[in-house]
């Protein structure tokens, strides 16, 4: 087999190994991308732009213990890099009024339940979402959140008891916590809170499931061909959207 016929079929093997992570992972990742931010558009670049380098980078990222776990920190960073423009002119949003899908499966109750907790998640400052989020939602220890944020361990914990107690009070649930160094791996039953962000973030990852049938932009894969270097050749690039380059935007 020559080495263009091998690549093409090489790489035509890691597009249809792409196709299934993305389907698998897009709903819940875009759906905590909005808790992060606060905003759909900000979110959906953020996802686009960490699928983007993920995809250029998928030979190597395909051999990463949890791809998955790659994608969510390169949106997270994404997020946080834009957020430090915007931090200063913050206000409380209504998250739930961002035309977020609605899902389509839930109950009147599940869906109340879930907008409640998103209007009550758009009240707080970005880094108490943050950390909220990350720890309560994402399962991240103290320590971990700090390394990411570039903030003191200390501050993880201020900013997390703050959230709490606001989110709390808002949603009229217990804002016991447990051990400071308790990290939270699913919902359960004594941590409500847990619960609602839980169930918020599968309410919107329904919402967003339709999209991921979809499949990834075809325009963002033009090129999808593993080379030596990055995997890819360079003209992978030009499924970048809104201006983006590189898996960064411009002119924000």
């Amino acid at each position: 087999m020559s080495d263009t016929v091998e690549e093409t079929a090489r790489g035509g093997e890691f597009e249809e190994e792409f196709d299934a992570f993305y389907a698998r992972t897009y709903p819940w990742l875009a759906a905590r991308a909005v808790m992060l931010s606060g905003n759909r558009q900000n979110a959906e670049d953020a996802v686009q732009e960490a699928y983007i380098e993920a995809m250029r980078r998928w030979p190597e990222v395909r051999t990463c213990a949890s791809p998955e776990a790659w994608v969510t920190t390169t949106m997270r960073r994404k997020l946080s890099k834009d957020g430090r423009r915007w931090w200063f002119r913050w206000k409380p949003v209504e998250m739930a009024g961002t035309t977020v899908p609605a899902a389509t499966t839930a109950t009147v109750e599940e869906t109340a339940e879930a907008l409640a907790a998103l209007r009550a998640l758009g009240t707080l400052p970005p880094r108490q979402r943050q950390v909220v989020v990350m720890h309560s939602l994402e399962g991240m220890s103290y320590r971990a959140i700090s390394a990411e944020l570039g903030i003191s361990v200390g501050s993880v914990g201020s900013n997390l008891n703050k959230a709490r107690a606001r989110l709390s009070l808002m949603l009229d649930v217990s804002p016991e916590l447990g051990r400071p160094t308790e990290r939270l791996l699913t919902r359960a039953p004594e941590d409500p809170l847990t619960a609602a962000l839980y169930g918020a973030a599968e309410w919107l990852s329904d919402g967003f499931r339709p999209e991921a049938r979809d499949g990834f932009r075809p325009e963002a894969r033009d090129g999808f061909r593993p080379e030596a270097g990055n995997g890819l050749r360079p003209d992978a690039r030009n499924g970048l959207r809104h201006g983006a380059h590189d898996g960064t935007r411009e002119g924000r």
